[in-house]
């Protein structure tokens, strides 16, 4: 494992230190012996610090990606490692599912997110998430105690306590948050007090199951001016700020007339979306990330087409640009193979390689006729030409 590997180095390199040292204070001794051993220590502590960090840093990772997905400006690869302040932009109809811990999150299209913050401490973790715009869903793992989630966006921060919910951030820097189970505490983001968030959390009024909040701009002003108010009066000490937070707790979270209900066929089509958030198995993972490497060093022209055996994968361009459903195993004739999900039907040779694939709502039910394909629709049948797909 990269963590194993770095951290052996790590500690080559502070045993070489600390020989070193040994024969600095050999051959200098007196007055010399302590500066040696000042070095000693801050050589030591880096080395330790470093192998710490290393670990936080491999606990992340981009565990599937669907379409256009960038990692601080650079395309995103299925496995690799998130750091603390990484930035992730999705494109239109992609995705990017990340990895933390036993936690996992769905940042959804023309979305842009920065893991601002993941902290391994004897056990117990604590994770920042930013959302600049777009939608984020969550699935974070039951929380210890000590233990935190934020999820923060231009005019909201939410603090989870063991729940799978939603945030959404717009370009007029509104936020809504929907939750689907469990409970969520809402506070407005104040720059002012945003230090002490996790305090103010502690004390807000809980968004639950089935109910949704929206924040706006104007909300965070009128919160941002009460503060402001307060400061001017009380100082910026410690202290004075407890105070503020005291007096202007009010105006800082979110009220409990501000919660709506969701309707329930909303809230049953939405909890899909939660459903469908979950780690892919690992060899499923590994099996598309070679398709995915493959076709970056030897491109298709009409791009890979991997059927494990619940799910269909399309990889294009380097990157997997589709995902759908295995309802009906494979129609394989001669030495090629057709099969139907969604909104796609594909043709592919038995290697894989896509000849043709046709944008047309079905049922996953394929049929060969002669040297037509018969594909059906809502209970009707369609007729395609074998050969290129083409609707008759």
């Amino acid at each position: 494992m990269i963590v194993i590997k770095k951290v052996g180095y790590s500690l080559l390199y502070l045993f070489k230190s600390i020989k070193c040292a040994i024969f600095y204070l050999y051959f200098n001794g007196g007055y010399t012996m302590i500066r040696g051993l000042v070095y000693l220590v801050i050589i030591s502590l880096a080395i330790i610090g470093s192998c710490a960090k290393q670990k936080v840093d491999d606990y992340a990772s981009i565990a599937f990606s669907i379409g256009d997905v960038k990692k601080n400006g650079q395309l995103a690869v299925i496995g690799e490692a998130i750091n603390q302040r990484d930035i992730i932009e999705t494109g239109a109809l992609s995705s990017c599912d990340i990895k933390i811990g036993d936690s996992i999150i769905r940042i959804k299209e023309k979305s842009k997110a920065i893991m601002a913050q993941f902290l391994r401490k004897d056990g117990i973790e604590n994770t920042t998430l930013g959302l600049d715009i777009g939608k984020m869903i969550c699935k974070p793992k039951k929380l210890l105690k000590n233990e935190s989630f934020l999820v923060k966006t231009p005019t909201a921060v939410a603090g989870v306590r063991g729940t799978n919910f939603s945030v959404e951030a717009d370009a007029k820097k509104t936020t809504r948050i929907k939750v689907f189970e469990g409970k969520v505490a809402v506070v407005k983001r104040v720059e002012a007090v945003e230090e002490h968030v996790d305090k103010i959390i502690e004390v807000a009024p809980v968004v639950e199951e089935k109910e949704k909040v929206i924040i706006t701009a104007d909300d965070v002003k009128k919160a941002e001016k009460k503060v402001e108010v307060i400061i001017a009066k009380e100082g910026e000490s410690p202290k004075a700020i407890e105070k503020v937070i005291a007096v202007a707790k009010e105006e800082i979270v979110v009220s409990r007339d501000k919660v709506e209900k969701f309707k329930p066929e909303d809230f049953n089509d939405e909890k899909q979306g939660i459903i469908k958030v979950e780690e892919k198995p690992k060899e499923v993972v590994k099996e598309v990330a070679k398709v995915v490497k493959k076709d970056k060093q030897i491109p298709k022209p009409e791009g890979q087409l991997l059927v494990t055996r619940y799910e269909i994968y399309f990889v294009k361009n380097g990157k997997v640009e589709w995902e759908g459903k295995v309802v009906s195993p494979p129609t394989k004739a001669d030495d090629k193979i057709y099969i139907a999900s969604g909104d796609y039907i594909f043709c592919a040779k038995l290697d894989g390689t896509v000849l043709w694939r046709k944008k047309l709502a079905n049922d996953g039910k394929i049929e060969l006729e002669g040297e037509k394909l018969a594909v059906y629709a809502g209970g009707q049948k369609k007729i395609l030409d074998k050969l290129t797909g083409e609707e008759e």
